[in-house]
């Protein structure tokens, strides 16, 4: 994320891990990190008779349908399959949610721990549940009752922090992922860690596409939904299908932990999400001069008083025995303190309604929703604050919203820089609803796509105009990445559109760089060849293979290989990760080419031939939960899959992110997937809605379960596969049916259901 809040808390929270709280710390004594058991909503809930209530149909790849007659029943199997298929991960979202994951990781962990507490997430999210309404109480409930009844029935089942969940815990695992999402706020378990994570966040990005009914053939609406995420760690998606009595059907995916589907689609409509930049929230210079009064800070012609308090944090040794270290924290009315900038002068930072939005309520309304009026009404509610909204519907509909709680601001200061907190005009005026946010629906291209990229590229006739809108509000008003320039490419081509052929074309392989880049460099080595002669004699069998090749990424493509280790010579590390179009190599034709040679050398060392194929080097191979990214044992003698997905900056589709070529994991000559192309759906909202999917690896994180690597073949071979959403098909296509709590059997020797 570009918020112009990132250096200042990014500062402070390394400041912070140096050992230094913002105002000096205490030691305490070692504490034990077992966390208690306490009585609270969650203990009111009947888990046995939920359990009751609740059927889990898991199909043929082990995805789970889950039919119950209330929202709370339906929340409760959510959780329960989430724990039986990844508890390691649900519970390692909740630690970050908490401000815990120094428990775990150590002092690695302490920086994100302590923005988390500094932004006051698990005790604003214990005090924020009691305000809740009755219906948002008993969903939180029922989730996390589904965790611990999960535990309850399985002791071989060892969390390695929290041993019983609390509903208020879920507030502060979404407030995390906040907090996550903008500061990378996970720590990491050693620097080369910090790297690696620091490259993966780099690459997170997504894809989206709705495509109107004048451009498909059967005239009915459809929808591509794409997130690229990390396969390790935080941020994996789980995909699953739920239906409540209450009157909503909705399959799609998710992060672990959250207690519906994020994206996905109903029988009457559907969205998917991008990451975007709107900007957030701002930073404050606070001046505290008031010796008589040191919590006094100057604002207008007096003061306000800050509020001050303090915070034990638990760090793991390495002998696994616990540190406790007291902070002491402050706030202003603009937000906590993060850095402290001389001996009278505090940053604040703050986002807009950070304590007030709440994914899930926004969640369920979004999942109830049978028509655009209906979806608009909850994604004005303002819980989600980022993403791009891509959406289509059985109406026909096409929708983009650049969803985002932006701050209404006054327009005549410099909100890019931090601001002089003592001048009130630097006060929020509330935030902007949605009608103030860039949006299209139903554009005359026909189509809308959202890479990433600015909201005013989502389509070529009809998006939002970059004049319409606060200066301050988009963040990448000029980013257009080569992802979006692709899409943009292939969708104004497209005409009687089958679902057939958008299945084909979400995992497309041309390589846009390829495309529009090394036709251009001709012109250079030809003027090479009178400027240096031997040295293009030596690069144009290179050169040669490349302008011999049609720009689509293969296994046995050849090209592809040195095409992709060519661009990193060209661009670098930098340039490699990141998709700013502004970056350009900056170099003469001698150089440019050079760094061509010196990739198919780099090719020839490694694999004995310059021309090796692309799924030859490039594989997906999965392994059972690492913590640390630099302990994940990619082998070359284990088994592993070929991919055809490409590092997104090139401008692909089929989007896929690998270990580095310079072994830098264990040492490994092959590249293996880590990030990329994780839940992938298409959708049609014909008279019968249809739709298929794929996970990256499958549904189980158990390398004994026969859905660990299941649809991995899937996604080497560019298939997904259908979606059972009617439940006459669920029910026909089950292979296991149960209720959370019983031993899991197969469908033709259950009763239940």
């Amino acid at each position: 994320m570009r918020s112009n809040l990132r250096p200042a808390l990014g500062c402070s929270a390394f400041a912070l891990i140096a050992g230094l709280s913002l105002f000096g710390f205490v030691p305490a004594t070692a504490v034990a990190a077992e966390e208690a058991k306490t009585p609270s909503a969650a203990d009111a809930i009947d888990a046995e008779a939920l359990a009751k209530s609740v059927t889990i149909y898991r199909d043929a790849w082990g995805v789970p349908h889950i039919d119950g007659p209330t929202d709370e029943a339906v929340c409760f199997g959510f959780a329960y399959c989430q724990a039986q298929d990844y508890f390691w991960q649900l519970e390692d979202s909740y630690i970050l949610g908490l401000g815990r994951y120094a428990e775990v990781y150590g002092s690695s962990g302490l920086k994100g721990d302590i923005l988390n507490r500094a932004f006051e997430v698990p005790q604003r999210a214990q005090a924020d549940y009691e305000t809740f309404d009755p219906k948002m109480k008993r969903i939180c409930a029922a989730f996390t009752a589904g965790i611990n009844y999960y535990l309850a029935k399985h002791p071989e089942t060892k969390p390695r922090l929290i041993t019983h969940f609390e509903p208020w815990h879920m507030l502060a695992m979404g407030r995390g992922i906040v907090l996550t999402w903008h500061w990378g706020g996970t720590g990491a378990p050693n620097d080369r860690v910090s790297n690696a994570v620091a490259e993966i966040e780099a690459t997170k990005g997504s894809n989206a596409w709705a495509i109107a009914p004048s451009r498909t053939k059967s005239g009915n609406a459809m929808l591509f939904i794409n997130p690229h995420q990390p396969y390790y760690g935080f941020g994996q998606f789980y995909e699953a299908h739920l239906r409540s009595g209450e009157g909503w059907d909705f399959t799609g995916g998710t992060f672990f932990g959250s207690p519906l589907p994020t994206l996905g689609h109903n029988e009457h409509l559907g969205w998917a999400f991008t990451v975007n930049e709107p900007d957030l929230g701002d930073n404050w210079r606070e001046t505290f001069d008031d010796p008589a009064h040191p919590l006094n800070y100057r604002h207008g012609d007096g003061y306000k008083t800050a509020v001050e308090w303090k915070d034990s944090i638990k760090i793991r040794n390495r002998d696994g025995s616990f540190d406790e270290k007291e902070y002491t924290f402050r706030k202003t009315h603009h937000g906590p303190i993060v850095e402290k900038l001389n001996d009278k002068e505090y940053r604040s930072a703050n986002i807009g309604k950070f304590n007030d939005a709440l994914l899930s309520r926004q969640n369920l309304q979004m999942v109830r929703a049978k028509n655009l009026d209906e979806f608009r009404a909850a994604m004005g509610m303002l819980d989600f604050h980022i993403f791009n909204t891509v959406y289509a519907d059985k109406a026909g509909n096409i929708y983009y919203l650049y969803n985002g709680i932006v701050p209404k601001r006054d327009p005549a200061l410099d909100w890019s820089h931090m601001l002089d907190g003592s001048d009130p005009r630097s006060d929020w005026q509330g935030v902007h609803p949605i009608e103030d946010l860039p949006q299209v629906l139903n554009p005359l291209s026909g189509f809308i796509q959202s890479c990433n990229q600015s909201p005013f590229t989502v389509t070529d006739d009809g998006a939002p105009a970059m004049q319409d809108f606060p200066n301050y509000m988009v963040k990448e008003k000029h980013d257009d990445k080569r992802r979006a320039k692709v899409s943009r490419m292939l969708l104004r081509d497209v005409h009687d559109l089958t679902f057939d052929k958008l299945h084909e074309m979400a995992f497309d392989t041309t390589v846009y760089w390829a495309l529009t880049e090394i036709p251009q460099y001709k012109v250079a080595f030809e003027r090479l060849q009178k400027t240096d002669p031997e040295l293009a004699a030596k690069v144009q069998p290179y050169f040669e293979h490349l302008l011999d090749w049609d720009a689509r990424c293969s296994h046995d493509s050849t090209q592809a290989t040195l095409c992709l280790n060519w661009y990193k010579q060209l661009y670098g590390n930098e340039g490699f990760t990141s998709e700013r179009m502004e970056q350009k190599f900056i170099g003469n034709d001698a150089e440019k080419f050079r760094a061509l040679i010196t990739a198919a050398d780099s090719i020839q060392k490694l694999y004995g031939d310059w021309k090796t194929p692309y799924g030859k080097v490039h594989r997906m191979q999965r392994h059972a939960d690492v913590a640390d990214f630099f302990k994940i044992p990619f082998s070359d003698k284990e088994d592993s899959l070929p991919s055809d997905g490409m590092h997104g900056p090139l401008g692909i589709v089929y989007n896929m992110y690998f270990t580095p070529i310079v072994p830098l994991i264990g040492r490994t000559k092959l590249r293996y997937g880590v990030v990329g192309n994780s839940y992938m759906s298409v959708v049609e909202f014909g008279d019968r809605v249809e739709g298929r999917s794929v996970l990256q690896y499958g549904i189980s994180s158990d390398p004994k379960s026969p859905h660990f690597m299941d649809q991995a073949k899937l996604m080497s071979e560019k298939r997904m596969k259908p979606q059972l959403y009617y439940w006459d098909d669920v029910k026909a296509g089950a292979k296991q049916v149960y209720h959370p709590g019983e031993e899991v059997v197969s469908a033709q020797a259950s009763t239940g259901g």
